[in-house]
């Protein structure tokens, strides 16, 4: 006689824990437009020296700053006889780890004032998050079991031990804040902190018995 399947119950979890962040990220970023290619590319990448050595100044760890981008883009102006080259556009933007997120308003004031022109995907969120992860992974799975006593309560059976247990990723929260041209941010920027929540969903099979 073939073994039979074992009698289970699959049930799904999630915990969540809020924490409060306790970094920041933010990309800074220079725009310029000129004449020529090399004049725009030159303008930019000095503009971009300012505002790092302005970053460096505060306290902004060179391991803290990443360059994302740097673009060169032709710029045109179309009229009906056709499009016309005027210039270039240049851009540079840095990715920026604020590990102290009250410096994260006054240092933005700084960048602006060194020549930031652009301010994007700036969000908090926890540098070490495993702490909060355990945490949360041990709320899933009291969550699962609960429901599962309450399924096999209803249907009159005894809940066994876990036969298996699935994890997705977890998920950080990192909260977007803003967006913003520089010349919006160039009065003291006010940072509001709230809450990182960190988020792990289960999925575990139960055996059950008579």
């Amino acid at each position: 006689m073939p073994d039979q399947p074992p009698r289970a119950i699959t049930v799904r979890g999630i915990g969540r824990v809020n924490r409060r962040p306790d970094q920041a990220m933010v990309t800074v970023s220079v725009e310029i437009t000129a004449p020529s290619a090399s004049d725009a590319q030159s303008a930019a990448s000095e503009r971009m020296q300012r505002v790092i050595g302005a970053l460096t100044e505060r306290g902004i760890d060179p391991g803290d700053r990443t360059t994302q981008a740097i673009t060169l883009d032709p710029v045109y102006d179309y009229r009906e006889s056709g499009a016309l080259l005027t210039g270039y556009r240049a851009t540079q933007s840095l990715l920026v780890r604020f590990r102290r997120i009250e410096d994260l308003g006054p240092v933005i004031d700084v960048a602006v004032g060194a020549g930031a022109t652009g301010l994007g995907s700036v969000s908090l969120g926890l540098a070490d998050p495993s702490g909060a992860e355990s945490e949360a992974r041990s709320l899933a799975m009291a969550a699962a079991r609960a429901r599962a006593e309450v399924l096999a309560r209803a249907a009159g059976v005894k809940l066994g031990a876990p036969l298996w247990i699935t994890e997705g990723a977890p998920s950080g929260d990192p909260r977007p804040m803003m967006g913003m041209r520089a010349e919006m941010a160039a009065a003291d920027t006010p940072v509001s902190e709230g809450s990182a929540e960190i988020v792990v969903e289960i999925e575990v099979g139960f055996s059950l018995a008579e």
